[in-house]
């Protein structure tokens, strides 16, 4: 009989079989699980780490910020005390102080040098030496000389220029002055014609015909029989164009009154010499400002002809 042609009557092979790879995923499950369990504990272990780390430092940079703040505050007010202030100008002095002491030190060891050097050489080339030395001194010294004996030359010969140039002036100012001599008067039956110049320009009180300017002069009673002549400001005549008026003056037996403000000289001047060309007479009075408007009646002062 052959037994390996032999079969079992019910065979559990196949459960088993699959008994066991059921389980073995069950086991290769719970292994991946774990693992992926452990993972993410690490990951998370290594994160709250971290934060923990940035938490540390922030902690960290906060103090050093604040104890920067605080140093910084400390620093501003020692600078602003006068104590710490006087301590710093007393290190700057200390400071200069030194630097010229080293200074000194440096020069003297020069010097030293010098003398040292000067004492190993031979004395006639050290005298042969100072010999030259002391020529080049004295050209200097009478180089020097020269120069400032020129620059006093140089000087005086501008200040004679400057007094020459100051006499040159005076006699120009003298040549530009025109002594003013003022002409004698003399008494007048002749009936005047007043002209008041003011303004830089002349505001006969009569026309040519002997009536009364009003359209120039604004007129104010003063009293019995006395007036008060005001000039209005850009009426009345030109200086250079009062020839007219005075030529048809000139056939009356007037003489012409200036009564001069001093804002007007000029003007008084130019009508005068054409009053004079025109064959008449004149006198005048100089007013101010201060002295009002001019007044007629009376009993007023006439000036006299000249």
């Amino acid at each position: 009989m052959n037994l390996r042609r032999k079969k079992p009557a019910d065979s559990l092979y196949m459960l088993l079989d699959t008994m066991c790879n059921a389980f073995g995923g069950i086991i290769l499950l719970a292994v991946l699980v774990v693992l992926l369990t452990n993972k993410e504990k690490s990951q998370a272990a290594t994160t709250t780490g971290s934060q923990a780390l940035l938490n540390r430092q922030l902690a960290l940079a906060q103090t050093n910020l604040a104890e920067s703040l605080r140093l910084e505050s400390s620093l501003q007010a020692r600078a602003a005390d006068p104590r710490w202030k006087e301590q710093m100008a007393l290190l700057t002095s200390r400071q200069d102080l030194q630097d010229q002491i080293r200074q000194m030190r440096e020069a003297v060891a020069e010097n030293m040098k010098d003398v040292e050097t000067a004492a190993a050489a031979d004395p006639a080339a050290r005298l042969k030496f100072l010999n030259t030395e002391l020529a080049d001194a004295q050209a200097k010294k009478l180089a020097a000389q020269n120069s400032l004996a020129a620059q006093e030359e140089d000087i005086s010969r501008r200040k004679e220029h400057l007094a020459g140039l100051q006499q040159e002036v005076i006699a120009k100012l003298r040549d530009m002055q025109r002594p003013l001599r003022l002409p004698l008067e003399h008494t007048s039956d002749k009936p005047v014609i007043y002209v008041i110049v003011e303004h830089g320009r002349l505001y006969p009180c009569e026309n040519p015909d002997l009536s009364q300017d009003t359209t120039d002069i604004h007129w104010k009673p003063l009293g019995f029989m006395a007036q008060e002549a005001d000039p209005i400001p850009g009426r009345g005549l030109a200086p250079n164009a009062s020839g007219e008026y005075f030529r048809r003056l000139s056939g009356n037996s007037v003489y012409v009154a200036f009564v001069v403000y001093e804002d007007s000289f000029e003007a008084f001047i130019i009508a005068k010499q054409i009053a004079v060309a025109s064959g008449l007479s004149y006198g005048w009075e100089p007013r101010t400002e201060a002295d009002g408007p001019a007044a007629f009646g009376p009993g007023g002062h006439t000036p006299g002809a000249q």
